[in-house]
């Protein structure tokens, strides 16, 4: 059946429409106050205030792999319009909080709420309306860019619907915020680390939910796709009331971008809070054994971290 007000579009024929029937069987894979930086483009299609925006936050959430504790009693909240950050050394639990979050990993005890809801009590498909994630690793599947982009649509989309031309146009358009619109007719496995990065990310954009989870998307970006990537992200946030929550082993990119950081050092959290507060040289040395020196940044008004050496 089509969506109301879709009509006719909703049954377009598109070359590519044998493939993206396959396509289809992969949609349950996928499923304080800062100055916004000046030159951020506007989301094109902003969501009214109040409709489909809610934050997401963990309660006291345990959870052992293999037998081994890796989140401990974790309480964890992302509000609408701000980007939290998770940082931490390696195996601190930030993608597994992140997982959580995202549904992929069910707690050993503690709640994951959307809203007032539990998570554990939506289905996949209304989890992928709502909460939108980007993993690390992407398995490669072999697609062009643009039917990656459009499985970020497949939630939106009856059981044997096909995208049409609005799906098309709101790929495109994320496709575009993440300069990947010249990679459209490209295969994935034939795209650059990077570019595979940011094609995943337009995906979790054409998504349009209202929480956005990624687990480190700047790792294998140059510095200037890092840069762009926070500021979509940013705007994100701001223009959608989006609650943006990204792991980040950048702690100087989370100063600057994040409204808000959590620390996690062996599954519990060493501390949180605005920038400021989380990136501190006691802070730094205690959870990753460095000295370091942290100065405000004169042009953005954020923490700097200046490393010194090894603690010890």
């Amino acid at each position: 059946m089509d969506r109301p007000g879709g009509g006719a579009n909703r049954r377009d024929t598109v070359p590519g429409q044998v493939r993206r029937r396959h396509v289809h069987r992969l949609r349950a894979v996928h499923g304080g106050v800062r100055q916004v930086a000046v030159g951020i483009r506007p989301h094109p299609n902003p969501l009214p205030e109040g409709e489909g925006v809610t934050g997401i936050a963990a309660t006291d959430v345990s959870v052992s792999l293999g037998g081994n504790p890796v989140l401990r009693g974790v309480s964890f909240e992302a509000r609408p319009g701000e980007v939290s950050g998770l940082i931490g050394p390696n195996g601190a639990g930030k993608s597994t909080l992140l997982r959580s979050l995202a549904g992929l990993i069910r707690p050993d005890s503690g709640a994951v709420l959307l809203g007032d809801t539990a998570l554990k009590r939506l289905n996949a498909g209304e989890r992928a309306r709502r909460v939108a994630f980007m993993p690390q690793h992407d398995a490669m599947h072999p697609f062009t860019a643009l039917e990656t982009v459009l499985m970020g649509r497949y939630a939106h989309l009856g059981r044997f619907e096909l995208e049409g031309r609005e799906d098309r146009q709101i790929a495109r358009e994320a496709m575009t915020r993440t300069d990947t619109a010249q990679f459209e007719g490209r295969q994935l496995d034939r795209l650059s680390g990077g570019e595979r990065q940011r094609v995943i990310l337009a995906r979790a954009l054409a998504q349009q939910a209202g929480v956005i989870l990624l687990d480190e998307p700047s790792a294998s970006l140059d510095l200037r796709h890092r840069l762009s990537m926070m500021e979509t992200l940013r705007a994100e946030a701001v223009n959608r009331n989006v609650a943006v929550v990204v792991a980040l082993h950048d702690v100087s990119l989370a100063g600057r971008y994040c409204d808000r950081l959590t620390l996690l050092s062996d599954g519990v959290i060493a501390a949180e809070g605005v920038p400021g507060e989380v990136l501190t040289p006691s802070n730094l040395r205690t959870v990753f054994g460095v000295e370091t020196t942290v100065q405000v940044d004169p042009a953005t008004g954020s923490p700097q971290v200046w490393l010194i050496g090894p603690a010890w």
